[in-house]
């Protein structure tokens, strides 16, 4: 009777032994069984220590796993109503992000969207300002911006109860979601959740100007020629000058990184112009402001504007130096014909290719 309660014993000893180790191996709470999401830490550029931290809210913490689930329902089909089109559909990889060559793009049945796919990266800031996002300011975080696109009848045309419900009905989601979030019940709100995560990951700094900038605001040595050419130098001064093309007021300096203030201004585009941010506010004095976008990686983002209108950049430069319409009610005072020469404008042009990352439009972290 003795041995027989020792063995007992024995075996109890070894299963909760047992247990300890597989909780350990599956990252698991001894209290709840559930999976512990690995904490993430953004690598930021050196030289992003000179504007603020990412805007990370505290209701959805960067982690491994959130990452890599936002990564795959970025690219899945199955969030429109046919699973024809993804995310990426109108945001590549290799546009930055952008639907280079679109002006607008094409949704679910051949249909068009309202404004031009913008671009996406340095989402971690938000907006300087008023925190928001979308040409027309429609959304106030990355989560909310993500849950438009998908019911938009011009997009995806399709109900979350209905991605919800696709999703649920696979092997490999249910099981993804519960290592991100704790639970293998999948709604809206974690799906956006996971495709904001994600989009706070695509961080742009490695263009020429900014390896020129580490070299010689920061001391740091980096390998290869990141000097500017004597046109690359006049276009920055063009650039920063107010007296010619006067554009840092809208687009920052290079201190700020992001090469844009996110605000919403009226460049004088129209006559009659877009409601634009006025949609959203109701304010008669928005009308026709719309998001100033980033001047980082315009090599891979034509066409230019919320419309998408301008097929090239010497087409933008030419409009700010001499199409500006004055006359556009509430057009913001700092817009105004720029009347450089020829070689200004090819200067300017120059500099602003610069900007462009190509180590961000091939990372290969940012693919399926």
């Amino acid at each position: 009777m003795k041995r027989t309660l020792n063995y007992i014993l024995l075996i109890i000893v070894l299963l909760a032994s047992c247990r300890e180790d597989d909780d350990t191996i599956d990252k698991v709470t001894p209290s709840d069984g559930k999976y512990i999401p690995t904490p993430y830490a953004l690598e930021l550029p050196p030289h992003f220590n000179y504007i603020n931290s990412p805007i990370i809210p505290a209701d959805n913490p960067l982690t491994v796993e959130g990452i890599e689930l936002g990564k795959k329902l970025f690219f899945e089909r199955m969030l429109s109503k046919d699973n024809s089109i993804s995310c990426a559909s109108c945001h590549a990889p290799s546009d930055a992000f952008n639907d280079r060559g679109m002006a607008r793009s094409i949704g679910v049945g051949g249909t068009f969207s309202v404004r031009n796919a913008m671009p996406l990266f340095n989402l971690a800031w938000g907006s300087v300002t008023s925190r928001r996002f979308n040409w027309h300011g429609s959304t106030t975080s990355l989560e909310e911006q993500a849950f438009g696109p998908v019911r938009d009848p011009l997009e995806m045309q399709e109900s979350w109860v209905n991605v919800a419900s696709k999703l649920q009905g696979t092997n490999n989601y249910p099981p993804l979601f519960e290592k991100a979030f704790g639970t293998n019940i999948i709604d809206s709100n974690l799906v956006v959740k996971a495709i904001a995560q994600f989009e706070r990951t695509l961080i742009s700094g490695d263009s020429k100007y900014d390896r020129y900038f580490l070299e010689t605001q920061e001391g740091i040595n980096i390998p290869g020629d990141h000097s500017l050419t004597p046109e690359e130098s006049r276009g920055f001064d063009i650039f920063m000058a107010e007296g010619t093309g006067d554009c840092f007021h809208c687009h920052g300096t290079p201190f700020q990184i992001l090469w844009t203030t996110n605000e919403f201004v009226n460049n004088g585009l129209d006559a009659n112009p877009d409601s634009g941010l006025a949609w959203i506010t109701k304010n008669p004095l928005d009308v026709g402001k719309f998001k100033t976008p980033s001047l980082r990686n315009l090599a891979f983002t034509a066409p230019y504007m919320h419309d998408g209108r301008f097929a090239t950049l010497d087409e933008v430069i030419e409009f700010y130096n001499s199409g500006v319409n004055v006359n556009s009610p509430n057009i913001d005072g700092r817009q105004k014909p720029r009347n450089l020469t020829a070689q200004q404008k090819t200067d300017l042009i120059a500099f602003l290719n610069t900007l462009n990352d190509s180590s961000f439009v091939t990372n290969p972290a940012f693919r399926p």
